[in-house]
């Protein structure tokens, strides 16, 4: 009887230790998982090494990927990347994290000015080596970078947009509107010159015949500081009885917003006007001048890959015998349509409070409104 109860309580208590007793400590983990846990995470071998930069500039995306080409230059915060499989590419500076140059290039740094040499970037330091010469700074302070001895055409861009409106019958009319916008950019400056021009014909009689082109030149100092040493417009319009306005003057400017997506500036300074009207009153004069002041904001985002939207709004102040308060805006839509073309809608306003009054009594109308649609080349 002793025997049968001893097995019987042995027999349980061996079947209570092999259940729970392995895992009186807590739970065990399988070997799988064990192993798993105990292993350290690595990464890839080819996102961890760094190429050697001797026949091309390699960049690292976020991502981990590597992409060997040719660097072509960072400025608003897009790294333009020319690579011999997929061509010319653009990235936010956000999404690099490492850089190698293979030739020297050029940079400006905030607060250190215009550096040169061969630059390695990663995520927090931009290290430049010229020579025995080794220099380190933080890489947030890197306002633009491009390559050292490359071709001067290569610093240059340009949009040209060409519209056409025709309508025949019982009036025959002809509109002719044109837009172009050329930039060139260094690692230290930056200029910009834009045109509009307008013809319109109905009947064979011109009923608008405008013109206007505007330049601003542009040192930086710091990452959304600028120096602008020199800006002006040449407008025309004898509907608006002016036969010519010329502006210039210098100033400052700052980026209100500047991310890889959006880009809002403000710049403006003091400046000398000449105005020469087409017709004035008897005892008036043709040509007038004055001191002014020039106060603009360029705002332009990216709402989508393939939209984009670009304001401008451009006020002048002068003496009222050259028309007072005047201003000139510019709201555009664009949309991709390939690689180089875009549609373009744009609607223009354009105001001057106080006209002139031509010869014969008539005073110019204080606004012109237009609205343009057409087809523009991306050089």
């Amino acid at each position: 009887m002793v025997s049968k109860r001893f097995i019987l309580i042995f027999s349980v208590y061996t079947w209570l230790f092999s259940t729970h007793g392995a895992n009186a400590g807590g739970p065990t983990a399988s070997p799988a998982t064990e192993s798993t846990k105990d292993k350290p995470e690595q990464l890839s071998t080819w996102e961890s090494s760094k190429p050697p930069a001797t026949k091309f500039d390699w960049i690292q995306l976020k991502s981990g990927e590597w992409l060997k080409g040719e660097i072509k230059g960072l400025y608003n915060d897009k790294l333009t990347f020319d690579s011999k499989k997929l061509k010319l590419l653009e990235f936010d500076w956000n999404d690099i994290k490492y850089l190698k140059t293979h030739i020297p290039f050029t940079a400006f740094v905030e607060n250190h000015g215009t550096v040169y040499g061969y630059f390695e970037i990663t995520s927090d330091k931009l290290i430049v080596t010229n020579g025995n010469q080794v220099r380190e700074f933080n890489r947030r302070l890197l306002v633009s970078l491009a390559r050292g001895g490359d071709k001067e055409i290569d610093n240059w861009s340009a949009k040209l947009t060409l519209g056409l409106n025709v309508r025949g019958g019982n009036t025959d009319q002809v509109e002719y509107n044109a837009k172009a916008a050329i930039k060139r950019e260094t690692s230290l400056t930056r200029f910009i010159m834009n045109y509009i021009g307008n013809i319109s014909l109905t009947s064979n009689v011109e009923t608008a015949n405008s013109h206007r082109v505007d330049f601003s030149h542009d040192i930086f100092r710091t990452t959304r500081f600028f120096i602008r040493p020199l800006f002006g417009e040449y407008f025309r319009d004898p509907f608006q009885n002016i036969d010519y306005k010329i502006t210039l003057g210098a100033g400052l400017g700052y980026s209100l917003i500047k991310t890889s997506k959006t880009d809002w500036i403000i710049a403006g300074g003091p400046a000398y006007q000449v105005t020469r009207f087409i017709s004035v009153e008897a005892g008036k004069d043709e040509r007038e001048t004055t001191p002014a002041m020039v106060i603009g904001q360029y705002y332009e985002t990216e709402l989508t890959n393939w939209l984009d939207y670009y304001f401008t709004y451009n006020i002048t102040w002068g003496d009222q015998k050259s028309g007072g308060y005047t201003h000139h805006i510019v709201n555009t839509l664009e949309v991709d349509l390939t690689k180089r073309l875009e549609l373009d809608v744009s609607f223009i306003w354009d105001r001057v409070d106080s006209p002139t009054r031509q010869d014969d009594g008539i005073i110019p109308k204080n606004d012109d409104y237009r609205f343009l649609v057409g087809i523009t080349l991306d050089f």
